[in-house]
């Protein structure tokens, strides 16, 4: 119901908003652009600050945010990625993965901005393919500019201690040069409690048990950007970041029979993490081949993490195990290609790209009995990938109105590893893909406000190389075994988009048909035994239950995803933006250990989000909130089942401008407690057998936080 509620909303909305707008669409209709004068009222000091004024821009940074990189859905892309919305300056994307974007926005002064485009569907013109919104930053590089952007503050988290947070960025344009240095340094505190109540399967409550988790992590980090245009048009690009850092988490718990005395335990972690990225472009004009552009990146990222288990007697922690992990993720990718325009509408690219991952993990378990550790788990693991891809993309401007776009990669790659046992020789492992990537963009353009887009594509994931090793689950206390014979899952996707936008820049309504049909799968699978070399049954007394990462042969997934954002002219609020997105998306996967049919784990189907935004120009004042709300999701296992409640999440904010390029920012967030509760039926051994052992219902809670910031330029 409220799905048809919303589409009346923002139609009438659009029927009643008189407004005039500085938005303007282009020749190209795909293309709505915003230049510097549309932002003069909200006094921006950052680009940052300007995107978040723009219609449905907010959920792109939202999304930035919560996910980083090129993450997409449940599995990471391959490579640079281009899928979904994009953010780019200049017409090219940022040459790194590491290099939050967020924080490359909040580092650029709106000085230097000459004008935001957000592109809609395929384009020839920018340095990506994708179905969704391209938002396209193009920079006033005329002017000799200099500033500096400071921001002060931090987050409280109710109970706990204050988190300071601290930046400073400088950014200047000197004659052919662009460059942006910066420094951060923060303390992130995040609090969660949990309560569970243990029942037996004839729902006779048996226990109580509780933690309360403490996450405090402290980085600090340095970053760099340098351009130089050159005088005929070339372009060279580099960026690099570099974030040492430490993680630590307390979590003291508790568990108590009934009828019995509380037991206390200590789950202590402690962290050091080192991180750094290098990338870089060029662009370079060539007589006969067009435009010649190369992209790299080099990053490292590697962890020491030391986790005990305690007993808590009379204040003294007496060790039950703990686990060592010390962890090297690498990576390197090339990626290079030409550019070139032919008969008038059209445009080929024709290039290669080369990516080389390693990532190397020695993980231990010890038990702690009579005054000393023992080996109980050793994995050390050795994983390399070579992954080498030629490509061609193709865009041809039909008219006007409709563009077609199409791409063809082949991708050849070997996967191989090295597990060092304690004793004996080691096994090594190794697995040749080849795999044919075909994609297909059609953009039409009825009107210049209706817009209809279709496309095919077929992708492949990158593997989580963590998945091949050993891990401790720390939310279910579970030692999970890794897994070397996982293959990257792969996807034909569809998608059938139709997009208006309502006049004078009131808004926009988008609805988005998807269907996703999966090969090799990626989640938990049954590796458990049930009969023994010669093709006997093991009797179940003798059978031990594992589960692993691995593959499924299929699934699939469809829906709808509808946007919306909407301007409250009809109100009398100009600058004030609502901005709501529903998803519902089922999905479907047959369970390795029951055998029954089931959604993807810790999936909702239907979603909920909305963001609301009030600038109030004339004071100098801005306020808004907005929330996420999802429907229940599952989580099935070899021996258990647990079905989730999700927790509403909304935070607001409050901005004040007070003047001379200094702006007062209040958040909010967890203004609803409740995290999620979760109902858990646990087994005997194997699900199949359908032995129940008790039931558990586990609450977590948020602890509300507060956060305040002074920011400006000068």
């Amino acid at each position: 119901m409220y799905k048809q509620l919303l589409t009346a909303a923002l139609l009438g909305s659009a029927a009643l908003l008189p407004l005039s707008s500085l938005a303007q669409t282009s020749e190209d209709q795909s293309v709505v652009a915003y230049d510097k004068e549309y932002f003069v009222k909200y006094a921006p000091s950052t680009l940052l600050e300007m995107l978040q004024r723009v219609p449905g821009v907010q959920a792109i940074l939202d999304a930035n945010r919560r996910v980083g990189g090129t993450q997409r859905g449940g599995q990471q892309e391959r490579g640079f990625g281009s899928g979904g919305d994009q953010i780019l300056i200049n017409n090219k994307r940022i040459s790194g993965k590491a290099n939050d974007i967020n924080s490359t926005l909040q580092r650029i002064s709106a000085s230097q901005v000459e004008r935001v485009e957000i592109i809609r569907g395929a384009s020839s013109d920018v340095d990506v393919q994708s179905q969704g919104l391209v938002v396209n930053i193009i920079m006033n590089e005329d002017e000799s500019t200099s500033s500096t952007f400071w921001r002060a503050g931090g987050r409280l988290s109710e109970g706990y201690l204050f988190s300071p947070d601290l930046q400073v960025s400088h950014n200047a344009t000197r004659g052919k040069f662009d460059y942006i240095v910066g420094i951060e340094a923060k303390q992130g505190q995040h609090i969660e409690h949990r309560l569970d109540e243990v029942f037996t399967p004839e729902m006779v409550k048996a226990a109580d048990t509780g933690r309360n988790t403490d996450n405090l992590r402290k980085y600090l980090r340095f970053n760099g950007n340098l351009t130089y245009n050159a005088e005929n048009g070339d372009e060279y690009r580099l960026n690099g970041q570099y974030e040492p850092g430490n993680y630590r988490k307390l979590e003291p718990r508790f568990s108590q029979n009934i009828n019995e005395a509380r037991q206390n335990q200590n789950w202590n972690e402690d962290q050091t993490t080192d991180k750094w990225e290098f990338g870089g472009d060029f662009t370079k004009k060539v007589d006969v081949l067009g435009t010649w552009r190369t992209l790299f990146i080099a990053n490292r990222d590697r962890s020491d993490k030391t986790s005990i288990y305690s007993n808590v007697f009379d204040s003294d922690d007496i060790p039950n195990f703990r686990n060592n992990e010390y962890r090297v993720r690498k990576e390197k990718i090339l990626r290079s290609s030409f550019i070139k325009n032919i008969f008038g509408n059209q445009v080929i690219e024709f290039g290669a790209e080369a990516a080389i991952n390693n990532y190397d993990k020695i993980f231990t378990n010890e038990g702690f009995d009579q005054g000393a550790y023992s080996i109980n788990v050793n994995d050390d693991v050795a994983v390399k990938e070579n992954r080498y891809e030629i490509f061609t993309n193709h865009t041809y401007n039909i008219t006007q109105a409709a563009v077609l776009q199409s791409s063809l990669i082949g991708e050849f790659s070997k996967i191989s590893s090295v597990t060092v046992p304690i004793v004996g020789e080691n096994i090594e492992r190794s697995s040749n893909f080849s795999f044919l990537k075909p994609r297909v963009d059609f953009r039409y353009d009825f009107t210049e406000r209706d817009q209809l887009r279709a496309t095919i594509e077929r992708k492949v994931s990158q593997l989580d190389f963590q998945n091949f090793v050993a891990s401790y689950d720390v939310n279910n206390d579970i030692l999970r075994l890794g897994n070397t014979g996982i293959v990257p899952e792969k996807a034909l996707n569809y998608n059938l988009v139709y997009e208006h936008r309502f006049p004078n820049d009131a808004g926009a309504i988008q609805v988005d048909l998807f269907y996703r049909d999966l090969t090799d799968y990626i989640e938990l699978v049954d590796f458990t035994e049930f009969e023994d070399n010669l093709g006997n049954p093991i009797p179940r007394s003798d059978i031990d239950p594992i589960s692993r990462s691995g593959n499924i042969p299929k699934a699939r997934s469809y829906g709808v995803k509808t946007t919306g954002s909407v301007r409250l002219g009809f109100f009398g609020l100009p600058n004030a933006v609502v901005s709501v997105d529903y998803t519902w998306d089922d999905t479907n996967v047959v369970d390795q250990f029951s055998g029954v049919e089931r959604p993807f784990k810790w999936k909702s189907e239907h979603e909920f989000t909305f963001n609301f935004r009030h600038d109030v120009t004339d004071i100098g004042l801005s306020y808004g909130f907005k929330g996420t709300i999802k429907s229940d999701s599952s989580r099935h296992e070899i021996d258990q089942v647990a079905s989730t409640d999700n927790g509403d999440l909304y935070e607001a904010f409050v901005e004040y401008n007070l003047g001379n390029n200094m702006r007062l920012i209040f958040m909010f967030e967890h203004i609803t407690d409740r995290k999620y509760t979760t109902a858990m039926r646990f087994y005997n051994d194997h699900i199949r057998y359908n032995d129940l052992s008790r039931l558990e219902n586990r609450d977590w809670r948020y602890v509300r936080e507060w956060s305040v910031f002074l920011q400006g330029t000068f």
